[in-house]
């Protein structure tokens, strides 16, 4: 299976979205880090919002990637959001208590996925490596 597209499209250029599909777990732990951590390291980005409408999976390795880079952002002052997790992800990020925390204080509208806009600027996009679920 393909594990999380990670696609940071080019519209406003404040505002970094990544938006995730697929399986998040050890497989793809650092180099999701990394990715997280270069849209915050964008310059000019004062906002980091990660999608997981398509997130089928995400075990604890992938909540403590997603703490990581919010704490990297706020450190950089750099607003971190997570938006449109659905299921078994948003269960898991609600038993956890990390479902308000990871929304933001401006959760108006946490719950829907952002749609990437048309102008995608490629040269941010990645693809992490497949992960094989026994």
């Amino acid at each position: 299976m393909e594990v999380a597209d990670v696609d940071v499209p080019g519209g406003d250029p404040r505002e970094a979205v990544v938006a995730l599909s697929g399986e998040i777990d050890l497989t793809v732990r650092d180099e999701l880090l990394d990715t997280l951590c270069s849209a915050i390291r964008t310059a000019g980005v004062t906002r980091v919002v990660v999608d997981l409408a398509q997130v089928s999976f995400m075990d604890s390795t992938g909540l403590h990637v997603l703490i990581t880079a919010r704490e990297r952002a706020l450190g950089s002052g750099v607003a971190f959001h997570v938006v449109g997790a659905t299921g078994i992800v948003r269960r898991v990020l609600a038993v956890t208590g990390l479902l308000k925390l990871l929304a933001g204080e401006t959760a108006a509208g946490a719950d829907e996925p952002v749609t990437p806009s048309p102008a995608t600027d490629s040269s941010h996009a990645a693809e992490l490596p497949s992960a094989k679920r026994s």
